[in-house]
């Protein structure tokens, strides 16, 4: 079954069949950050998006009103960084004629670009952890994956309730806008689940030597470091720089996931034990079934932000069926709204988000707690 759905996912790219060289085509685009640190998470929307798009193309098309589309995905890598993300966001909507976006991740290049999102109708499924990122006059953004606003809280309380021999927390996070709104809303969090904050660093995200800055957490003898929104791959040289050094205490990473990069730069005994927000239960069949698409779309490994962005590229794409046009993002953007509960690969998805950001464009899903169990994640907790 898997391979049969692999061919037909091929067949979607490749787009060979003669029947379908008469449909129109329909372009939508995706800009965030493809390569460098926190690409994890840009390839995550990338690969959604493409996915979807192949899934849609191998069928004959995503049928609108009495057309057919070819749907043709068009990438601009930001690097994670806000200038080069308002360039590639203004190339789709000014050259490329695009009216739907995927993107970006980072909370500057969101901030930056999501001006010409409203502006210019685009309706766009951003990620982007800063609480900044929506509010209520947010007509044609939706975030697309939950944020620590909806699942750090619950997931500390859980580390207390479940090591409550663990008192102290020092936080380290990347020094640009998504690592200050993080480490203000973990600081809080943590204190709020009965924690003590000792230390709360910041650091650039081209660093890749930590002894400086771990000298000084370690002196103050920290029962967890807290790594945040910090890329996985650099988390994973913090941790194994962290337990050259000495340090025999509790890590945990309530930001963007990335078992498989943490592993990797790390080590698995030195990541060993290593607690984090879990996007997905990787083991379930709906996961390694998505994992087998992706690996015909993009370079393994995949990221669990991938089924957040699935599901909202499946939910898009019907909802312009809905709406019988693949221009008026008003009457696109209404039935998008409609569509909740949806149903996930996961489970259902819901839009929420009115009491924090005062608006309902917000994912809500079920919350899992994983855990690095040699080398890999396992599901520790489950939070409804």
């Amino acid at each position: 079954m898997r391979a049969a759905g692999a061919l037909a996912l091929a067949a979607g790219l490749a787009w060979t069949n003669s029947a379908m060289a008469q449909t129109e085509v329909l372009k939508m685009g995706v800009v965030s950050a493809l390569t460098g640190p926190g690409s994890e998470w840009g390839l995550a929307q990338d690969g959604a998006l493409k996915i979807a798009a192949a899934e849609a193309n191998a069928k004959g098309g995503l049928k609108v009103g009495d057309k057919t589309y070819k749907i043709e995905v068009i990438s601009y890598d930001d690097q994670y960084k806000a200038a080069l993300s308002v360039s590639g966001a203004t190339r789709l909507i000014e050259q490329d004629k695009v009216k739907f976006v995927f993107g970006p991740m980072g909370s500057a290049a969101l901030l930056a670009v999501k001006p010409l999102y409203e502006k210019n109708k685009i309706l766009a499924v951003i990620g982007a952890y800063t609480e900044k990122a929506l509010d209520k006059d947010t007509k044609y953004s939706y975030r697309g994956f939950p944020t620590q606003t909806e699942f750090a809280g619950p997931i500390a309380k859980w580390v207390k309730s479940n090591r409550p021999n663990l008192k102290t927390v020092a936080q380290l996070e990347p020094n640009d806008e998504t690592g200050w709104a993080s480490q203000r809303l973990l600081k809080a969090d943590y204190q709020t689940a009965g924690f003590e904050i000792v230390s709360s660093e910041l650091v650039e995200r081209s660093v890749k030597d930590f002894q400086p800055v771990l000298t000084r957490i370690l002196a103050l003898k920290p029962d967890i470091i807290e790594l945040g929104t910090t890329p996985p791959g650099t988390s994973g040289l913090i941790v194994r720089q962290a337990r050259e050094m000495g340090f025999k205490g509790q890590f945990v990473k309530l930001g963007g996931p990335g078992v498989p990069q943490i592993v990797a730069a790390a080590g698995k005994e030195f990541a060993e034990g290593l607690i984090c927000y879990a996007a997905a239960d990787t083991t379930t069949k709906a996961y390694k079934d998505l994992e087998a698409k992706y690996a015909q779309v993009l370079k393994p490994p995949m990221n669990e932000f991938t089924v957040y962005f699935y599901d909202m590229a499946r939910m898009l794409l019907e909802a312009i069926q809905r709406a019988g046009t693949v221009d008026d993002t008003e009457r696109v953007r209404a039935e998008f709204a409609k569509l909740s509960p949806f149903p996930g690969i996961q489970g259902a998805v819901r839009w929420g988000g009115i009491n924090s950001y005062g608006s309902n464009h917000q994912i809500i899903t079920p919350v899992f707690v994983g855990m690095i169990k040699n080398g890999e994640q396992v599901i520790a907790g489950k939070i409804d």
